[in-house]
């Protein structure tokens, strides 16, 4: 086949042969396939190939950022957050009890002795236990007195009833002595005030446990474990305001006023193995104490009466709850995926490094870049140079007829390949017909 020119007389020699030498495979593979599968075509894979660059100040860099990779995913993910496993909240379960008694009145005629049904309201509690430290009591009936709950200052509104007494209303239709917020420290003569002693005595019976339902049937309990012990199966209430943050004491202050003691048991475990929680007993109300107001309505002939009561006491507040984990070979493949992912990294940086960093002379760079970069001839005008190709082989084609009437002949209908509407024929074959 003679040399193909393009419009302005450039060879396209090479790009003919490529097309033939691509029609030449795909004819070799037709064979090939009419001959039976081809396994090892079939299972040909591609891999890339590396370059290793012999660099003092791109291997630290490197290798530094695949160590930093590696630490973050076995001391980090594995170790630390458990990404490797299955995690899932609890349901967590508490039980407390109260046993023990405390007094009023010592060093008096008028002793008074509280068991649990009197220092325990309510009696069953599921998240823990209001004891008394303190109890006021009145008993009240309706009339016209200041509302120590919520005492309204003069002037007053005496249309509906309201008279000035010192700095207050008294309020119609008000049960009467009153007893509320405001005159706790000054209660009325009429009002019986037990301060209970003995309290750091009384023993509490606290038990806590968890199960996972999504990881497992099996229920965690706290000294389940073996050689594991539960001290707040039993502890006395002053141990246990003793291991509070910051610790507290059964002082006068904490007597009078309450508080509220949260006691939080944490779970973090692995289903396949024992387990035992951690315990945070911390003070929650930041020092404003905690009451209780209880009233009991009776009636005295035709006269409704009631009996109110102001309470003071420690209201612990017990929950159990925690996180379960269970190793996840699915999970485990994720972290070791992502891995592998993060690695790549290491030769992103180490290649922009090498590349374009600044620390680097102009030819080292261009030396580092024929190394990594190899380079193709430009393509873009491909798909142009292979219709030039396809009208050239026709044209040439029809210059050279192989048979048939028309061969060895000339005449206008043979065309010298001159382009559209180009006709004539072989220079011989014209000089003959002369």
């Amino acid at each position: 086949m003679s040399g193909a020119r393009g419009p302005e007389g450039q060879e396209l020699r090479p790009v003919v042969d490529e097309i033939e030498a691509e029609q030449e495979e795909l004819a070799k593979a037709k064979r090939d396939a009419e001959k039976g599968v081809d396994w090892d075509r079939l299972c040909a894979y591609r891999t890339f190939k590396v370059v290793r660059i012999k660099d003092r100040q791109l291997g630290f860099c490197y290798w530094g950022i695949v160590s930093c990779v590696i630490l973050y995913v076995v001391v980090f993910g594995f170790s630390i957050e458990g990404k490797h496993q299955q995690q899932e909240p609890g349901v967590g379960t508490v039980l407390t009890k109260v046993i023990g008694k405390a007094y009023s009145g010592a060093g008096s005629s008028n002793i008074k002795v509280f068991d649990p049904s009197d220092l325990r309201f309510p009696v069953i509690e599921p998240s823990g236990a209001f004891l008394l430290t303190r109890k006021i009591s009145v008993t009240q009936k309706r009339g016209s007195c200041i509302d120590w709950d919520e005492p309204k200052k003069c002037p007053c509104d005496e249309a509906a009833g309201e008279t000035c007494d010192g700095d207050y209303c008294k309020m119609p239709n008000v049960w009467c002595p009153s007893l509320g917020d405001k005159n706790v420290d000054n209660p009325p003569a009429e009002a019986v005030v037990d301060e209970l002693q003995g309290l750091e005595n009384i023993v509490l019976k606290i038990m806590s446990g968890i199960a996972f339902p999504g990881l497992g049937n099996r229920f965690f309990v706290t000294g389940g474990s073996p050689g594991a012990s539960n001290q707040f199966k039993n502890i006395t209430l002053k141990n246990l305001l003793k291991l509070a943050d910051p610790p507290q004491k059964l002082d006068t202050k904490l007597l009078n006023s309450g508080a509220l003691i949260g006691v939080s048991f944490f779970w973090n475990c692995d289903v396949a193995y024992e387990c035992e929680p951690s315990v945070v007993i911390k003070r929650l109300d930041s020092g404003q104490g905690f009451v209780q107001k209880r009233a009991r309505h009776y009636r005295q002939g035709a006269e409704e009466l009631r009996e109110a009561n102001y309470l003071n006491g420690l209201r612990i507040l017990v929950d159990s709850s925690g996180i379960g984990r269970k190793d996840s070979l699915v999970l485990a493949i994720i972290m070791v995926g992502s891995a592998i992912a993060l690695i790549r990294v290491a030769g992103i940086v180490a290649d922009n490094f090498m590349l374009y960093s600044v620390t680097y002379s102009s030819t080292r760079r261009d030396a580092y870049y024929k190394c990594k970069v190899k380079e193709t001839s430009d393509y873009s005008d491909l798909q142009d140079r292979i219709n030039l190709i396809h009208n050239t082989k026709a044209r040439e084609g029809i210059a050279r007829p192989t048979g048939g009437k028309a061969s060895g002949k000339a005449g206008a209908h043979v065309a010298l390949g001159l382009g559209a509407g180009g006709r004539g024929g072989d220079a011989k074959t014209i000089l003959r017909g002369r």
